[in-house]
Order: C-alpha cells, then sequence, then structure tokens
C-alpha cells in the first residue's frame, strides 16, 4: 500500500517539466509527457542531457503543456511556444548548437549517452534507439521513485526526474529494485512495473537556479544501490521503470495497491 504525493511530466525530452495535481496516464505514459524533443539539425540525433558535455544547457529551459501545444521558458524568462515562427531560433540560442523542435520521431531516432563516473565503460560516449513508442522516452513509459528512496540520498524530488513519486508503507530505501514483475494500481489506473532505473549523468546536473549541480548524488546512489540490470551489468539504480496496464488518471493523494501481474 502506498500514496502518490507528487507528479511531474516533461513535455520536451531533456528540458525541465511541470508540476501537476493530476494526469491522464495513456497507452504511452503521461498524457502530454515527453511527446516532443529537440534534434540536432547538423547530426540528426535526438538532443538529451545524457550528453551533459553538449545539452546540460537543455535543463535551464523548462516546458509546459497549453492545450494541444506546449510553452517553453527561456533561462533568461521569455516564453516561446511551438507554433512561434522563430521557436526554433530561441531554442537554439540557448542551446548553443542549432536544434529543431519537433512532435515526430526521426526514423530511426536515437541518442548518445556519456557513461557516468563509477559505471562499467566510464567516459565513454555510446548512441542508442530510442525503444519506447509514441513518445521520446528512452525505455520505460512512467518513471518511479519512492520517498524512502530519495530520503536515503538526501535528494530533491526533482534530482532524478520522475513521473510519479510514492510514498510506500514499507518505507525501505530502494525497495523499487523488487518491484519488476508486479503492478500498481489505483482506482482507475495500473503501472506494470518493468525494471529498476539505471541512473545517467543527468541527476548530477544543475536543473535551474534553484537546484544546482550535484555531482554527490550519484555517488551517493552507486555507493548505495548497485544491482544487476539485464545483460548491462551491475548498474546504479534509483527507481523503477513502468509500463502502462490499464489507462486512466493518476492524483496527488491516490492510493495505490501494489499487486502481482496476471
Amino acid at each position: 500500500m502506498g500514496e502518490i504525493v507528487w507528479l511531474c511530466r516533461y513535455p520536451v525530452k531533456s528540458l525541465r517539466g511541470e508540476e501537476l495535481s493530476s494526469a491522464v496516464l495513456d497507452g504511452d505514459g503521461l498524457a502530454g509527457d515527453r511527446r516532443r524533443a529537440l534534434v540536432d539539425t547538423a547530426t540528426g540525433l535526438v538532443a538529451s542531457a545524457k550528453d551533459p558535455r553538449k545539452w546540460r544547457s537543455l535543463m535551464g529551459m523548462s516546458a509546459r503543456c497549453e492545450g494541444d501545444g506546449i510553452a517553453v521558458t527561456m533561462p533568461d524568462g521569455t516564453v516561446v511556444r511551438d507554433g512561434d515562427p522563430d521557436v526554433d531560433d530561441h531554442l537554439s540560442r540557448a542551446a548553443g548548437r542549432p536544434v529543431r523542435l519537433t512532435s515526430e520521431r526521426p526514423a530511426g531516432a536515437a541518442l548518445e549517452r556519456l557513461t557516468p563516473e563509477g559505471e562499467p565503460g566510464a567516459g565513454t560516449l555510446t548512441r542508442g534507439a530510442l525503444r519506447a513508442a509514441g513518445s521520446f522516452v528512452d525505455f520505460g513509459a512512467v518513471h518511479l521513485v519512492t520517498t524512502a528512496t530519495l530520503d536515503a540520498l538526501g535528494a530533491d524530488r526533482r534530482r532524478f526526474r520522475p513521473n510519479v513519486v510514492l510514498r510506500m508503507r514499507d518505507d525501505t530505501p530502494f525497495a523499487e529494485n523488487a518491484w519488476p514483475g508486479r503492478v500498481l494500481a489505483t482506482g482507475t489506473a495500473a503501472i506494470r512495473v518493468v525494471a529498476p532505473t539505471p541512473r545517467c549523468a543527468v541527476p548530477t546536473l544543475a536543473q535551474g537556479d534553484d537546484l544546482p549541480a550535484d555531482p554527490r548524488v550519484l555517488r551517493a546512489a552507486a555507493a548505495a544501490n548497485r544491482i544487476p540490470v539485464f545483460d548491462l551489468g551491475t548498474l546504479t539504480c534509483v527507481g523503477a521503470y513502468g509500463a502502462v496496464a490499464r489507462p486512466g488518471t493518476l492524483r496527488v493523494g491516490d492510493r495505490v495497491v501494489m499487486r502481482d501481474e496476471g
């Protein structure tokens, strides 16, 4: 048993998101979550702060949904919208590289990821495809984390960019490790947990003016929770990835029940 205490969606991949009191869970995750991304016009790759050497500046921008569109707040406070004729110019200046905003996944959509310090192959830049259909998420449609895990790391709830923060009756840190294969259900919606969430460098980056860079947090996670993930080896994990088992509506304050799949 537990409770949803925080919801957030990220309308543009690698930009800061918007906190919500309720969210529609559709077949691809939270409605509006990472349904858009910036594409590097020079390489055709999806821009991602997982390569912070190129893209840490993306975290200085925030996005929110406005009806069927989005609004992006730039580091200087300027607000641009996806329908503005000069939106890509504004975004390119803020990103420091030529980019275009898109809601359509390019054929063979891929991004680059820098393996963080302390992980196998640290410092290696790898290129990988986006696996989830219908959005620009890397793997799982929904990212879950518990308050117990965040508290154990002394981490702000925004640091690891979850969609759903849960306060569970079992307040053991990193309890999410044991969730794959189980289902979290509310009155109207359900999420099937598919895997622990391996961590990239993004949580160490500054996220706007009020959440400064914190290289300590990933070292703390590595010291506390390294576990085997598929055939990828033993990795630092915080939280869990989920897939949509039953669309519905999630609300802050909703009670959640953990049950076995099936």
